[in-house]
């Protein structure tokens, strides 16, 4: 019906329809307290005259007089000096059942009791089950379906608290048990320390999977999309591809092409087959995001990370390459021998993007290390200092990486822990 109207208004046009089966338990005081079902419909458009173009997105049921009035508005926007015509390789065809949820409340049951010695846990399962289908005027379609399920718990000794997360494709696949055991070493390292505050300093500190992931994806965003290299808003240009930009200890790729990855999407908005893309190398930039437009404009081949609109390629999923460190928290704490370890973070800031000059929160607990050993439990922790320093400033990474992913994060990750070196710390 959609292609129908647009005969004789528009040259091209692709149509993604997608929905979306949503299930969330959410859990406090040790007790599910709420249990939710809801489906969302959305339809997204490119429409093409010319060298005009537009995207459309709307959510429900396509209102095909709207549809019709954005096409016949089509002349009057300018030309896009991006335009590229509708073409490439056939999406890949990927259809998997949808996952049972019944199995939900024993996830979230397992998570608590493998907190032992808390006084409460707090959190939330969600999963979804995606379906996605792709047509377009060039004679190309596709569709796929997908799961992806997340897990993050919050638990509690007296005002102290610490987060963690588990994410992956199925229910089988989140570590409920380590979730549980991670927040009940967090909190009972931090258990009767005492509690103080510090002033604006530079200094080492552990960064979680939860933290370090976040950043990193942030630094995806940013730094390692076509679009933002075009504008000049990324740290990099062209030219600095084959560079040595960062730790020699760093290799990130994006691997959202990868069936195990929460993120996991086998075709973009375009209908080009993702791929993965190595970021960093070893310390090197490697590679770039790109959608099609960004990649003609660049002299580059599309990527397929047109994963949430046709103007700007971004991540699905990241992966963080694990080094040779330690992967208990007691010995990081023994291998950052003097620092800060940050637990979890939220309200990140960027007071420029280009130079990658940001701020964001400590949630949770935050420890003091002396000598290898916590000493103080630190109130009011901010991290700020530039991404470039995050990725430069490298030391350590851990052995094992953990797939992790809640509401607040940009991208889903794999991530190690990763100590890093003379990073800015305020209150």
């Amino acid at each position: 019906m959609i292609f129908r109207i647009l005969t004789g208004l528009v040259d091209e046009a692709a149509v993604v329809k997608t929905k979306a089966e949503h299930y969330m338990a959410r859990f406090a005081n040790d007790e599910i307290t709420v249990f939710k079902h809801w489906s969302e419909e959305a339809t997204y458009l490119y429409l093409a005259k010319g060298k005009r173009a537009t995207f459309v997105g709307m959510t429900g049921p396509p209102p095909l007089d709207k549809i019709e009035e954005a096409a016949k508005r089509l002349v009057t926007v300018p030309e896009d000096p991006l335009y590229v015509p509708l073409g490439g390789p056939q999406p890949v065809n990927y259809s998997e059942p949808a996952e049972g949820f019944e199995k939900i409340p024993d996830l979230v049951k397992t998570a608590i009791d493998a907190a032992e010695g808390v006084e409460r846990s707090a959190g939330v399962v969600h999963m979804i089950y995606i379906v996605v289908e792709y047509r377009d005027t060039a004679g190309r379609s596709g569709s796929y379906s997908a799961n992806r399920v997340y897990l993050a718990m919050r638990s509690f000794i007296g005002d102290l608290s610490a987060t963690s997360t588990s994410a992956g494709r199925k229910l089988a696949d989140i570590k409920a048990e380590e979730v549980g055991k991670r927040n009940a070493q967090i909190l009972h390292a931090a258990k009767g320390l005492p509690q103080v505050k510090i002033e604006p300093r530079r200094a080492d500190v552990l960064l979680s999977p939860l933290v370090f992931g976040h950043l990193i994806g942030e630094v995806a965003s940013s730094w390692a999309s076509g679009s933002e290299i075009l504008t000049g808003s990324s740290r990099y240009t062209k030219d600095d591809l084959g560079k040595e930009v960062a730790s020699p200890i760093l290799t990130v790729l994006d691997i959202t092409s990868d069936k195990a990855a929460h993120g996991f999407t086998p075709f973009d908005l375009e209908g080009v087959p993702t791929r993965p893309i190595e970021i960093y190398r070893k310390g090197i930039f490697a590679g770039v995001l790109h959608t099609r437009r960004t990649a003609h404009a660049l002299g580059m081949e599309p990527t397929g990370h047109a994963l949430r609109n046709w103007a700007m390629p971004s991540p699905g999923h990241i992966y963080i390459a694990p080094a040779d460190g330690p992967e208990d928290a007691e010995e990081l704490f023994r291998e950052l021998k003097n620092g800060y370890y940050i637990h979890n973070n939220w309200y990140t800031r960027f007071q420029n993007v280009k130079t990658g000059q940001f701020s964001t929160v400590g949630r949770d607990v935050v420890l003091e290390i002396k000598d290898g050993k916590p000493v103080a439990v630190v109130k009011f922790v901010r991290i700020a200092d530039t991404l470039e320093n995050v990725v430069k400033n490298i030391a350590v990474l851990s052995k094992e990486t953990s797939q992790v992913y809640w509401w607040d994060m940009p991208t889903p990750v794999h991530a190690p822990y990763a100590v890093l070196k003379n990073i800015g710390i305020t209150t």
